[in-house]
């Protein structure tokens, strides 16, 4: 893999394509990393590569004071990949969530906001081998991070006093969310959250109550003290999102000891999924368990870190993403990401087997990708129009950092790209200021109205999907002049044009780019 944009030491020993297959290489390669990486140790600090530690007096680049000492770390640039970094070379990245917001900042003026891009991430080895400790970095281009290595750690509660893992982030009634899996002295896991009124710097404010919300009795598959683990409940790894279906409430996906592989005296995970109450994420509802994910499935042993990638624009695809952990006899790190495709005409809740395909390794999707190689705890973020999938590269080979790359979406498939915050569709385009919004889907509603916004003539075409990716209407297709024009979608057809209640999405495309938006039809 060729490098670029990052130091020659660092070139020479991120050049793994050609060279360090042997023993004899990685000796070599050791020495090197001696040398090149030779940490500088503050007093009373954890050893650190990256000598631009800001005390507690220095607001850096538009951040506020910081509460704690927070360290500058550049990214490492790749042809298709960025890779964050702890910035103690002796601690590891595990899993972690990805976040984007807008917050404000009085640094630069009065009523002033900036936006930034956040990972909040599992720390392990080294002097965080106990697994207590969540570090927070945070960066408004991808390539230059702020981090805070204390951001998150165990308290006094039970549930959560031994170990916090996995943590997955969610904006949701005017909150930051931040679930995690908890360990407590008896090492068995559940899960649970804290939030915040926004997710900033060291300044966030988490609550000081931490709410346990879902664990291995309150389902009906996964094993509650399973012999298999010497009694030690495994019940972790949530990734949580908006439900498409159910507006206002969340889904939540996980790793757990199922009730399948038990019986048959193994062990090994499965993924399960829940819904929240409405109008509560402290009361879920369990939805089972997707049976492509059994072990007599797909022999994964240590399935971890499930999380579901929903394509950018209709028609609707999702696939189902989990890790295939640890080391297993035959892995070679080709294989260590595993997806799964929903068939057309299913819910993404819907775990039955029919319902997903037989799935493949992620390399094997991307036709052979390196820069999935080793990946682990995948992650995905999405940002206006942008979309970033991202992995702990477990197996190195050098670094185990988190990975960052941009989905390109072509209909519903995807292959990777270097992330960047200029997308061409957003900023270059001569018709970035196309608009689409809706109005008039309030309940009861006999037509929904979409208004269409350009700043010049387009060709334009306006169609509606179901969630299962159908096309249910083509309201416009031909030139759109400038302005402002209103385009009707009628509710009260009969027949095979019926219009049922549900969730549905409307996809304008033109020329340079494309707008989305979700209409909920309630009656």
């Amino acid at each position: 893999m060729r490098i670029r944009g990052v130091s020659a030491s660092t070139s020479v020993l991120s050049l793994v394509d050609g060279g360090f297959r042997t023993v004899r290489g990685a000796l070599i390669l050791a020495v090197l990393a001696a040398f090149v990486l030779a940490p500088t140790r503050a007093v009373g600090q954890e050893p650190s590569t990256d000598q631009t530690r800001l005390p507690s007096d220095d607001p850096g680049s538009g951040d506020p004071p910081p509460i704690r000492p927070v360290i500058r770390r550049p990214a490492l640039i790749y042809t298709s990949h960025m890779l964050f970094i702890d910035p103690n070379p002796f601690v590891v990245n595990k899993e972690f969530a990805l976040f984007h917001n807008i917050v404000p900042a009085p640094g630069l003026g009065p009523g002033r906001s900036r936006e930034l891009f956040h990972i909040i991430y599992q720390r392990s080895g080294a002097s965080q081998a106990a697994e207590k400790m969540f570090g927070h970095a945070w960066s408004a281009d991808f390539r230059r991070w702020t981090v805070d290595t204390l951001a998150f750690t165990v308290d006094t509660t039970a549930w959560n006093e031994a170990h916090v893992w996995s943590p997955s982030l969610l904006r949701h009634g005017g909150r930051d969310y931040l679930f995690y899996t908890g360990v407590d002295r008896n090492g068995d896991q559940s899960i649970g959250y804290v939030s915040a009124p926004i997710l900033d710097t060291t300044n966030t404010e988490w609550d000081l109550t931490r709410t346990q919300v879902l664990r291995a009795s309150d389902t009906r598959w996964a094993v509650v003290d399973p012999p298999a683990y010497s009694g030690q409940t495994q019940f972790r790894d949530a990734f949580v999102m908006e439900d498409p279906e159910h507006p206002g409430q969340v889904l939540m996906f996980y790793a757990a000891h199922d009730s399948v592989t038990a019986a048959a005296g193994l062990g090994g995970l499965a993924v399960g999924v829940a819904r929240s109450q409405p109008g509560s994420l402290d009361h879920w509802q369990d939805l089972g368990y997707y049976r492509h994910t059994l072990q007599r499935s797909n022999n994964v042993r240590q399935l971890e870190s499930p999380g579901v990638v929903r394509s950018l624009d209709p028609p609707i695809r999702w696939s189902l993403l989990y890790s295939n952990a640890g080391t297993p006899p035959g892995e070679t790190g080709k294989g260590t990401i595993r997806i799964h495709q929903l068939i057309p005409g299913h819910s993404v809740a819907d775990t039955s087997y029919d319902a997903w395909s037989d799935g493949s390794t992620l390399m094997d999707y991307l036709h052979g990708e390196p820069a999935v190689f080793g990946w682990s705890g995948s992650e995905h973020l999405r940002f206006g129009r942008m979309d970033l999938l991202g992995g702990f590269t477990a197996w190195g080979p050098i670094y185990q950092g988190i990975a960052l790359s941009k989905l390109n979406w072509n209909s519903g498939d995807f292959t990777l790209a270097l992330p960047s915050v200029l997308a061409v569709d957003e900023y270059r385009s001569p018709a970035r200021g196309v608009e689409l919004s809706v109005s008039g889907a309030t309940p009861g509603s006999r037509q929904v109205e979409f208004s269409i916004t350009s700043p010049g003539e387009i060709e334009a075409r306006l169609e509606l999907f179901d969630v299962a990716g159908r096309r249910r209407a083509e309201l416009l297709a031909g030139r759109l002049a400038a302005g402002t024009r209103v385009v009707a979608w009628p509710l009260s057809a009969s027949g095979e044009r019926a219009v049922e209640n549900g969730v549905y999405y409307a996809r304008l495309a033109f020329p340079g780019g494309a707008r989305t938006a979700t209409v909920v039809v309630s009656r």
